[in-house]
């Protein structure tokens, strides 16, 4: 084989790569954005046994999954519930957002929910829901700029998501409870402040402006909240500054909406104060 061809081979085959790594890194980040959408329309049969009060736990993500959180989310919940008295459903089937299924929850939980995962009909069982006395719990991704919803969006996050830090993509950052709380039973049994590790979201707007109240703090003076890609992001060099919500709760309609940014990883899941914190947000919410 001659010097030329073996060039051309190997040229080709560089070429090749390159092109498979470009197609999946732009399917990577539009999943992210806007995520490969699929809808159930088959609700699920609850079970025989759900008492009130009841809680959805709904964990559908057709963006990007947070697969570890999730999991260990799930017995976190469950103990969560137990302890408490509550029951708990848990489910990733979008079909459940029917009006005769929602009437049996009190609070609605969005677990690392990510992407549009609700066809149109079922999204407007939900706005019904909340807006007429429902609960709703978000957490991490529940709170990014996949789910391409305007109603979700400014309603019930209150704040539209940025970016989050890349080098690094985890760090440690010191919470901090708010000074002047409305709810205090939302601050039970948590500390004044807190030292967590997680992948920090900033967003372009203060969700204090959308009506919310704010239970946690978030210090960014020790964390380097960049979220630049090269020249896939250049322009998300910065932070929310001294005033960073990161933990915040507001009302829609009759409803109540709380909102944490924390949940990335696994082992939130199994911090005390965090297990504590969703204890607080869901009997808050639903009126528990």
């Amino acid at each position: 084989m001659n010097i030329r061809k073996i060039l051309k081979i190997s040229a080709f085959t560089v070429l090749s790569i390159a092109l498979v790594a470009a197609l999946g890194l732009g399917a990577f980040i539009y999943k992210v954005r806007y995520g490969f959408n699929f809808y159930e329309t088959t609700a699920p049969e609850l079970p025989a046994d759900l008492k009130s009060p009841a809680v959805l736990l709904f964990s559908k993500t057709n963006g990007f999954r947070h697969g570890e959180a999730i999991e260990a989310s799930r017995p976190a919940f469950r103990q969560i519930a137990k302890v408490n008295g509550w029951s708990l459903y848990d489910t990733d089937n979008g079909a459940v957002f029917n009006p005769e299924q929602l009437s049996r929850f009190e609070v609605v939980i969005w677990n690392n929910v990510s992407g549009k995962v609700l066809n149109e009909e079922q999204r407007q069982h939900f706005k019904a829901f909340l807006e007429n006395g429902g609960g709703f719990v978000g957490i991490h991704a529940a709170g990014d700029n996949s789910h391409q919803w305007e109603w979700y969006e400014n309603k019930v996050i209150g704040a539209h998501f940025s970016h989050h830090p890349i080098a690094p993509q985890i760090q440690e950052a010191e919470l901090n409870l708010e000074t002047n709380l409305s709810i205090t039973d939302l601050s039970k049994d948590l500390p004044q402040s807190w030292l967590h590790a997680d992948e920090w979201y900033m967003f372009y707007d203060n969700p204090r402006n959308n009506g919310a109240q704010v239970l946690y703090m978030l210090d960014e003076s020790n964390i380097n909240p960049s979220g630049n890609m090269g020249f896939l992001a250049t322009d998300k060099d910065w932070g929310m500054g001294d005033d960073h919500p990161i933990v915040w709760y507001k009302t829609v309609g009759q409803g109540k909406a709380f909102y944490s940014a924390l949940g990335h990883q696994g082992a939130a899941f199994q911090e005390e104060d965090y297990i504590t914190l969703l204890g607080n947000a869901i009997r808050w919410a639903g009126d528990l």
